[in-house]
């Protein structure tokens, strides 16, 4: 059977945000229960807002990282998994079994969805949820835009004349500061993710994201605390998440690791105002965005 993930990706809009739905039974929880979950403060920003910059991100964007694609079919005989290889604003899609591959890129992101319902802001970012269809395929998302850049959690529900399958991943993108970090910063934000083993699969999580790098050692260290599911109300197992002394390139950009075990992101805007990227580990894959602080 031929997944061909790509093209559900340009089905999707890549980036156009919308809420992963969770896996299993679980309690409904409010607006107001998920704020208190997770410590987001009410939303300071509306989701027309923040889909008027997306356009122009997307156009201004040099990078795309995408993470590796998870996924089976709903009657759990067939379990889906490609694994990502990005570089500037594409990225190679292979099946490690068959070693078919695909492509997806900035171009596939055709399309957006409805408007975005504001979940809760924290470190000025907005994190947003939405859901609707595009090319009959089934898409919810959990993420933002910010000012240079976006990141996302994505679930895609595919349904053809015999099979139904389910695939998440995370992705995220911007627009390079192209130039080498220098001095000492920090930056913090949102991460969002979910577990792709396990009974809580598919559920979403909403954590910290904190990035610190730090001279002169020029390392950086990438952390996600806190990590809640806010499809059960509970903390998740793994609270927390840590990448230490991660090597920066000259162009702002920061990859470690591989398919399970990976980080993948990098600094958007003038003077390394943001960040994103990808991430998994722990049996989680998400996605991240942060600001300068």
């Amino acid at each position: 059977m031929r997944f061909h993930v790509a093209c559900v990706l340009g089905a999707a809009a890549i980036l156009s945000l919308a809420a992963c739905g969770g896996g299993g039974s679980q309690p409904t929880l409010g607006l107001d229960d998920i704020r208190e979950l997770t410590g987001l403060s009410a939303p300071v920003e509306t989701g027309p807002a923040q889909q008027a910059r997306r356009q122009d991100i997307l156009a201004r964007a040099d990078s795309l990282v995408v993470s590796t694609m998870h996924g089976e079919l709903a009657d759990g005989t067939f379990t889906i998994r490609q694994v990502s290889e990005c570089s500037g604003i594409e990225c190679r899609l292979l099946d490690p079994i068959t070693g078919e591959t695909e492509t997806a890129g900035l171009d596939t992101a055709a399309g957006e969805l409805g408007d975005a319902e504001p979940i809760g802001s924290a470190h000025g970012i907005t994190l947003m949820s939405n859901s609707g269809q595009q090319m009959g395929v089934d898409v919810s998302s959990l993420g933002a835009w910010m000012e240079h850049g976006s990141f996302a959690l994505n679930g895609l529900r595919v349904v053809g004349e015999d099979f139904e399958s389910n695939i998440l991943h995370a992705v995220a993108l911007g627009d390079l500061t192209d130039r080498p970090l220098t001095g000492s910063a920090t930056w913090v934000g949102i991460m969002v993710g979910t577990p792709v083993v396990g009974d809580d699969r598919g559920d979403r999580l909403v954590g910290t994201a904190a990035l610190n790098y730090g001279m002169p050692t020029g390392g950086l260290d990438v952390g996600f605390s806190g990590i809640r599911n806010i499809d059960r109300g509970t903390a998740h197992s793994t609270e927390a998440v840590l990448f230490t002394g991660l090597e920066v390139g000259p162009d702002g950009t920061f990859s470690r690791g591989q398919s399970g075990a990976r980080i993948q992101g990098g600094f958007y805007g003038p003077g390394h105002a943001e960040a994103g990227g990808i991430f998994e580990q722990s049996d989680i894959v998400g996605a991240f965005g942060a600001k300068r602080q």
